[in-house]
């Protein structure tokens, strides 16, 4: 028969109530936060859970920065292309009207300072930034784009961004595929010509094509927004409205184009609406379901604090007589 001794009594007494306070404080800070779960031991699967929904909640918050980033620069680029439009359109009443062959030379020199201006107002919104990085620069978006002569100098590269899960935009055009056009033309008889300088044209084994039989071959050449303003001012300068009224059908296919590439902005544009809409309400879901998991019912924490209160006032109560009791008490 094993005995108790007072030893052990008191040691009983220290874990009972070292369990109660234990258990007390742990749902006086349940309360003080109403977080159920606190640390990990609380609820390990929970706890699990609430991990992949921070993370989640972590790559949304930077898909969001990506989408807003890319929605400015998509802003930026259809504000020029709207200005760049109306300039296209301008240039191509002036040229409606100087076509006629009833206009003065005097007045085509005075309409060609315009179309001037015109191209120099291309070329600036054509090397346009957002702070250091140009806008249709390909990729090279630290390099400027367009010299003096609307030469492009950056490449035809996409730049793509992230907005959710795999899945990517792009979020800049180039400036080979909006300021140039591909167009076929007849290659001149002389570029026909395989007869090297200097030889006769009788030499043995070498000929020249007649021009009658010449093939009728066309090469494809990229001709830029700049080319056709530098045409139509130089049309205006020498009085030829035959050049003019070529240039017309070239400035609707420059036209055209900025209306499609504006197309595909507003696409884009709405994708980053849709995709900004769709991150919103995963958010609004994983904040309901973090709060399943991890917050407190208030009415069931309150009636167990109270209940462990009252546990632990009769443990206090109860160890309290236990200890009273003194060795004259035994004589008794």
């Amino acid at each position: 028969m094993s005995r108790v001794s007072e030893n052990s009594s008191v040691n009983a007494i220290n874990y009972a109530v070292g369990k109660t306070k234990s258990k007390v404080e742990d749902l006086q800070l349940k309360g003080s936060t109403l977080k159920r779960v606190s640390k990990p031991s609380d609820d390990p699967l929970g706890n699990v859970e609430l991990m992949a929904i921070r993370s989640q909640n972590v790559d949304a918050d930077q898909y969001l920065r990506n989408l807003n980033f890319a929605h400015t620069h998509l802003s930026y680029t259809e504000n020029i292309l709207e200005e760049m439009t109306d300039i296209l359109v301008k240039a191509k009443e002036i040229a409606i009207g100087q076509a006629s062959s009833i206009n003065s030379p005097q007045m085509r020199e005075g309409v060609s300072k315009e179309i001037h201006q015109m191209r120099q107002q291309v070329l600036g919104l054509a090397n346009k930034r957002i702070g250091n990085r140009y806008l249709f620069a390909g990729q090279k978006v630290l390099t400027r784009p367009f010299d003096l002569d609307g030469k492009y100098s950056g490449d035809q590269n996409k730049i793509n961004i992230e907005i959710n899960k795999d899945v990517f935009i792009p979020m800049n055009i180039n400036g080979q595929d909006l300021f140039f056009s591909k167009e076929k033309r007849p290659v001149a008889k002389e570029d026909l010509d395989i007869t090297p300088p200097g030889l006769d044209v009788n030499t043995e084994g070498l000929h020249r094509t007649p021009a009658s039989t010449a093939p009728d071959t066309q090469e494809t050449v990229a001709v830029s927004i700049f080319d056709e303003l530098r045409s139509l001012e130089n049309a205006l300068l020498t009085d030829n409205p035959q050049i003019i009224q070529g240039l017309l059908e070239r400035l609707d296919r420059s036209t055209e184009r900025m209306v499609t590439m504006r197309t595909q902005i507003g696409a884009l544009t709405n994708t980053i609406s849709n995709s900004e809409l769709n991150i919103e309400k995963t958010k609004l879901l994983n904040e309901a379901h973090k709060s399943k998991i991890e917050d407190a019912d208030v009415a069931e924490l309150m009636t167990d604090l109270q209940k462990e209160q009252a546990v632990l006032k009769a443990t206090y109560k109860a160890s309290s007589n236990l200890m009273n009791v003194g060795l004259m008490d035994f004589l008794r």
